[in-house]
């Protein structure tokens, strides 16, 4: 059948509606990804503190996203919040060291003692960050999960998929840069998108 100008017209007029309905939907996670920067309250003292991990560079140096995350594990550490630092994050592709050990070097230079750091290293995404440390944290009475804060929803979103219980979200210590943290917070979007749809 040769279309018709009612047809293309019909076929427009869907097509647009899809792109707003799409731009509308990714606008309104937006908003719900900035709703939670400032993380959670600290009701309880933390027993363990969950870092999520981010890009090594160089293959062996912190990224400044493991910089942030780490410098606020670091300050609740040494005012004594908790015994236990689980540091999850496995080897990017081409990269020479995990996430996890190019943060536990860091946290040591923070003052974190090696003996009350605990290791992920498999980890690729942020559900492998939950899902590898489910038995690490097991007896964690009191466990908050660190990130930078355009992280936090996709995070609470994840464990709430997992059934995982966490006492609260904390951003880390300072952000990056508006035009970074703009991207980040789109993709994060995008991201609650993706696992909305594709885990069962």
């Amino acid at each position: 059948m040769i279309p018709t100008r009612t047809h293309l017209h019909r076929l427009r007029q869907l097509i647009l509606f899809g792109a707003s309905s799409s731009f509308l939907l990714i606008w309104i996670l937006s908003l719900v990804v900035v709703s939670q920067f400032d993380g959670t309250s600290i009701d309880a003292e933390p027993d363990c503190m969950l870092v999520f991990g981010a890009a090594v560079h160089s293959q062996t140096q912190p990224g400044p996203g493991i910089r942030r995350r780490v410098d606020r594990a670091a300050n609740l550490y040494v005012n004594g919040a908790t015994p236990m630092v689980i540091l999850s994050g496995g080897k990017g592709d081409g990269v020479r060291d995990s996430e996890a050990a190019v943060m536990r070097r860091e946290a040591m230079r923070l003052g974190i003692d090696p003996d009350h750091i605990v290791l992920e290293d498999q980890a690729r995404n942020t559900w492998q960050n939950i899902e590898n440390t489910a038995e690490i944290s097991q007896n964690c009475t009191s466990l908050y999960g660190i990130s930078d804060r355009y992280h936090l929803a996709r995070i609470q979103f994840l464990a709430f998929r997992q059934g995982r219980e966490f006492a609260g979200f904390l951003p880390a210590s300072y952000h990056p840069y508006f035009w970074f943290e703009v991207r980040s917070v789109i993709r994060e979007a995008l991201g609650i998108v993706y696992y909305a749809l594709n885990i069962a």
